[in-house]
């Protein structure tokens, strides 16, 4: 934990709340939210255990707050996107991705230059509660559906479910590749040269590039 002690270590003292949130967002992605424990979210955040209960209360309190903090600004930059794009009177596909793609690249970097937010959402994926489960409803499910209507708009000839297992892929390619190109994950073969030299921009245009071609794949 040495490495996200100097990192926390280097936050304004007095700003112990979003300390907290910070630490608890290493130690949740980093231990699992069950193996972590708020004496370790307190020792990175430099702070005490009457700060957890005095901010938050519970465990299960921080974990909702440390999920919105991490997913509440990447979400409302995508939700402003995809309100650009229905604006437009002719949107075209790759400005549509993008703005599904670009601000969850660009906005889940960390500050150990990671992607703690992103492997914490899987793990609440893999290991689902009704706590987190309505967590992930509140910040994705307006995001999911306008996402698939402007998707709709622009392939009219795809059903719904088409429509809906299409968008699916394209949330499973950008989740699987950005959370293997953490360099806080386990190295995978064939990505060991670019796990920490990949740039955002060209990850984007990449991950766009390959969505656009499967998307428009003709449909039965």
């Amino acid at each position: 934990m040495e490495a996200i002690e100097d990192t926390i270590g280097q936050q304004d003292d007095r700003d112990t709340r979003g300390a907290l949130l910070r630490a608890a967002t290493f130690v949740f992605a980093d231990r699992g939210f069950d193996a972590a424990t708020l004496r370790e979210v307190t020792r990175v955040a430099g702070a005490n255990i009457a700060a957890v209960n005095y901010h938050f209360r519970t465990k299960d309190e921080l974990l909702r707050l440390t999920l919105v903090h991490c997913l509440g600004p990447l979400n409302a930059a995508r939700l402003k996107a995809i309100a650009e794009c229905e604006e437009d009177p002719r949107p075209s596909l790759w400005l549509v991705l993008r703005a599904i793609v670009a601000p969850f690249v660009e906005l889940s970097l960390d500050e150990r230059g990671g992607r703690a937010a992103i492997r914490l959402m899987l793990q609440t994926k893999a290991l689902p509660r009704k706590l987190t489960n309505e967590i992930l409803a509140e910040q994705f499910d307006e995001l999911h559906r306008r996402s698939r209507a402007m998707l709709q708009r622009l392939a009219p000839h795809l059903s719904e479910v088409q429509i809906a297992l299409r968008y699916e892929y394209i949330r499973g390619a950008i989740l699987h590749i950005v959370a293997d190109l953490d360099p806080n994950a386990r190295r995978m073969p064939g990505l060991e040269s670019i796990q920490k030299h990949v740039s955002d921009s060209a990850l984007i245009d990449d991950i766009i590039d390959f969505c656009e071609a499967g998307f428009l794949r003709r449909g039965d």
